[in-house]
């Protein structure tokens, strides 16, 4: 019967340890760039044009003079859709769902008022007070929240009116989303757009000691209890504290996302932002844009990208350094006294000075780690919208001649729509400022049914075919062009930097203090009876060395009796 586990030291080989493994804090977003390609109305396919079901009908919810009405039924499904494409359990949706009846009822007694936000916005403002509802959900998704808060939410603003969209924020929390009013009657306004995917990847580097937290003396022969105290105490200063370099932590991720958001959309695209993040039903969402797919713009393009990577690498180094600025130690002895009113876990020790002639010193200072962070381009996608629901349409590269033909009418040159956003996508400069070709050609033989793999052949004019049945383009997958990088990324690099992150361990020094703390009686006295400690010893040995000495095993026991005053046993006799 062969063993489960085998252990060849022959053919074996043992595990290594390898310094260029991504960290946990490795995370990925999205940067959606709206194309201006110069299309008309009429380039695009009567079917993305028709009028499509604005959010309020299919959340059930009617506008009349006479008052508001909301239809339980349409409402429940809606957000059942919602709920369950943003990540919910299907169990804890039909339980938050079996109370939207009652909720969208005029005497519903649940504590939840709907007030009217800065600009127009509708704010959900919850009770303190209020004591929990029978029913709700016990399972809770620890990122997405509660789907019942959903519910309670969107069920207090549609007896109002107004329509509130279950969805994510860009760091992949439960969020919502309030959908302007002049989308229920607009027209469809098709869009493509270039969506591209970066990566933010950390790697460790060297470590060292950072800034004193605390020093103190303890006197000869004293003792006491020190309080270790780090920002990963409390839940409240890990959230405050946390970054995306060395953690998992939701609220790192959200944080730094908000801060992305707000440093690379552009103001030009940011009143067009809501309509569209909400077709773009994707978790991270890092920023939006626009950009001329014009001949003569490839170039801005290029330069547009570059500039967002710095914004990128600029909010990665200011999300690092809030994060390390709050991450505080302190370390107290149990002379002092410290009160707060919180959940916290500190660790405490007993430490105490042998010594009985000098003081001993203590010093504690922080351990601080280095990080390689970079980044990278791992992917680019062709997106659709026309601004109504349900019409968001994302494909690769490889799906870039499908998407066209679907959305595209017969008057749209698709062959040049195509070259132009090949273009766009085609090259891309990294961190060095040297042009990458990120793209790559696949042939297909329908008669042999084979794929084969090429570089990109430009054409006559220095453009990119246009791809066909069977030949299109794809994104080359590994690393690009980072043949002598020690830690090399999906992609392509497009920043780098360094970033020193505070720890929450401790590095505790023992310095000896160098005075004598007695008088000279005082050491005449520990010299003796250190002295006699020595002579005691020295007996003893020679005892031991002397029984050794003796052969037969019953004189060397009489023996030992003997010198060490221990009466022999009868056997010994």
């Amino acid at each position: 019967m062969p063993s489960s586990i085998d252990f060849d030291a022959q053919s074996g080989q043992s595990a290594k340890i390898n310094y260029s493994v991504p960290l946990p804090g490795q995370i990925t977003g999205k940067r959606f760039m709206q194309l201006d390609l110069e299309l008309e109305l009429t380039d695009f396919h009567p079917s993305v044009l028709a009028p499509g079901q604005t959010y309020a009908k299919m959340a059930g919810i009617t506008k009349s003079s006479t008052g508001v009405s909301v239809d339980a039924n349409i409402a429940a499904r809606f957000l059942r859709k919602k709920l369950l494409s943003i990540g919910h359990g299907s169990q804890s949706v039909e339980k938050a769902l079996s109370k939207l009846p009652e909720l969208l009822s005029p005497t519903s007694d649940v504590k939840t008022e709907s007030i009217a936000g800065p600009g127009g916005g509708v704010v959900d403002k919850k009770d303190p007070d209020a004591a929990p509802e029978v029913g709700k959900p016990v399972e809770v998704d620890p990122v997405l929240g509660d789907p019942f808060d959903f519910v309670k939410t969107f069920a207090a603003n549609a007896i109002f009116g107004f329509v509130i969209v279950p969805t994510t924020t860009g760091g992949g929390s439960g969020s919502t989303e309030e959908v302007p009013e002049e989308l229920d009657d607009s027209e469809p306004n098709p869009q493509l757009f270039l969506v591209e995917v970066y990566g933010v990847s950390s790697f460790l580097g060297d470590y060292g000691m950072g800034r004193t937290v605390r020093t103190f003396t303890l006197l000869p022969g004293e003792s006491t209890t020190i309080r270790l105290k780090t920002w990963q105490s409390s839940k409240e200063s890990i959230k405050q504290s946390s970054s995306i370099i060395d953690s998992h932590e939701q609220s790192a991720k959200d944080r730094f996302t908000n801060k992305v958001q707000n440093e690379t959309t552009d103001k030009k695209t940011q009143a067009d932002t809501s309509k569209w993040s909400l077709e773009a039903e994707a978790k991270a969402k890092w920023g939006w844009g626009s950009a001329s797919a014009k001949g003569s713009m490839s170039g801005e393009y290029q330069s547009g990208r570059e500039q967002f990577a710095r914004s990128t690498s600029e909010a990665v180094g200011e999300h690092a350094n809030e994060s390390s600025s709050k991450r505080e130690l302190s370390v107290t002895t149990s002379t002092e006294t410290e009160t707060e009113i919180s959940e916290e876990t500190s660790i405490e020790r007993v430490i105490n000075n042998v010594n009985m002639r000098r003081v001993l010193n203590f010093v504690f200072r922080e351990l601080n780690q280095t990080y390689t962070t970079k980044v990278h381009l791992k992917g680019i996608y062709v997106g659709f919208t026309n601004e109504q629901v349900g019409s968001w349409r994302q494909v690769p590269i490889s799906g870039l001649r499908g998407l066209l033909e679907e959305v595209g009418s017969d008057q749209m040159d698709k062959d040049e729509v195509a070259k132009r956003i090949l273009k766009l996508a085609g090259t891309v400069f990294n961190a060095n400022d040297i042009p990458v070709r990120v793209v790559e050609t696949i042939n297909y033989d329908p008669i042999d049914d084979t794929i084969a793999i090429s570089p990109v052949v430009f054409d006559a004019e220095g453009q990119f075919s246009p791809p066909t049945d069977t030949q299109y383009y794809r994104f080359k997958q590994g690393a690009l062009a980072q043949d002598n990088d020690t830690n090399p990324v999906e992609g392509v690099l497009l920043s780098e930097q360094t970033i020193v992150m505070r720890t929450d361990s401790v590095i505790v020094e023992a310095l000896l203090g160098q005075a004598d703390a007695l008088d000279n009686y005082s050491m005449e006295i520990q010299e003796a009876a250190a002295r006699k400690e020595t002579l005691e010893n020295e007996r003893n040995e020679l005892l031991l060395s002397t029984i050794s000495a003796i052969a037969n095993p019953k004189a060397r026991a009489r023996a030992a009796a003997a010198l060490f005053n221990t009466p022999a046993t009868s056997e010994d006799a």
